[in-house]
């Protein structure tokens, strides 16, 4: 089987990896677009994405293309193939968020595709219900409750550091500038008597240079590979900002979270007996026995 998918931040790779790895162990040929410094630079556009894309899957011919997750900038990824007649596969698709782009944009890209898989059972059943509409005209569309991906690699690196607060604020792109800051001033007060902070730096979306001037107050760190990530995770005492990552990774530690603002504020804490390795090998394991 040949797959093809595209990550655009550090913050997708990482919940991206555990699969990716997994693919390749069962035989999978994946291609990996890596668009994080187009993202980041004044080449970026969804026309850029759509050439961009629609050259490699010529080249590559894929069987299917992967549009992971649900950042704006997946729907592109979903569109070119869809309009290239290459089966699309989603992961989390009917995830609620909330205070981003994405709710919306998740919902386009599950419009696209053929095979829908769910973290959690409240997924599947807003998956099933959404997708009645194709149903009614013949596209057949296979649902599937699959379990996070997050949970198939969650190795960590110590750090050697010991009861901090850990602050991960990304901005939330349907808030105004204005907005944004009045989201991290309040994070701020609620971190004042933390004694020790560790802030992780921003996803690279608009405003994450207003979130980085106030985490230059603490202790600052930059983007990290994911094993080094979920050390720094582990460790700590308690994790504050409005990260997805609050819900998986930190949800497998037994993390306390403190969530701020309006991202994130409607994910649903996934069911602890989907919170174990797994989801990864299930998802190929479908994509092989439709497409053979």
């Amino acid at each position: 089987m040949k797959l093809m998918t595209a990550f655009f931040t550090r913050s997708e790779y990482g919940p991206l990896q555990p699969f990716l790895d997994i693919a390749k162990s069962m035989g999978v040929d994946a291609k990996v677009l890596d668009f994080c410094a187009a993202y980041q630079s004044s080449l970026f556009s969804y026309n850029f994405i759509n050439t961009v894309l629609g050259a490699e899957i010529e080249e590559f011919k894929p069987d299917v293309v992967l549009a992971p997750f649900d950042r704006p900038e997946m729907v592109p990824l979903a569109y070119t193939a869809y309009h290239m007649s290459v089966p699309v596969a989603q992961l989390f698709a009917g995830d609620v968020a909330g205070g981003a782009y994405d709710d919306a944009d998740r919902f386009v890209i599950s419009n696209y595709a053929t095979y829908l898989f769910c973290a959690d059972y409240n997924q599947f059943v807003r998956t099933t219900d959404s997708q009645k509409w194709a149903q009614r005209i013949g596209w057949r569309k296979r649902i599937e409750l699959v379990g996070a991906t997050h949970f198939d690699d969650m190795e960590y690196v110590e750090n050697g550091v010991k009861d901090y607060t850990l602050v991960l604020y990304n901005p939330p792109s349907l808030l105004s500038r204005k907005e944004v800051e009045k989201e991290v001033v309040s994070l701020c007060q609620s971190i004042a008597s933390d004694d020790v902070v560790y802030w992780v730096a921003p996803n690279g979306d608009v405003n994450s240079d207003l979130v980085e001037e106030y985490a230059k107050d603490v202790n600052y760190l930059k983007g990290m590979p994911r094993k080094e990530f979920l050390g720094w995770l582990k460790n700590a005492k308690r994790i504050v900002g409005n990260s997805s990552c609050m819900f998986y990774e930190a949800a497998y530690f037994n993390m306390p979270y403190h969530q701020v603002g309006v991202r994130n504020k409607h994910r649903e804490p996934i069911a602890d007996f989907m919170c174990k390795p797994g989801a990864s090998k299930r998802v190929i394991e479908i994509l092989k026995e439709e497409l053979d």
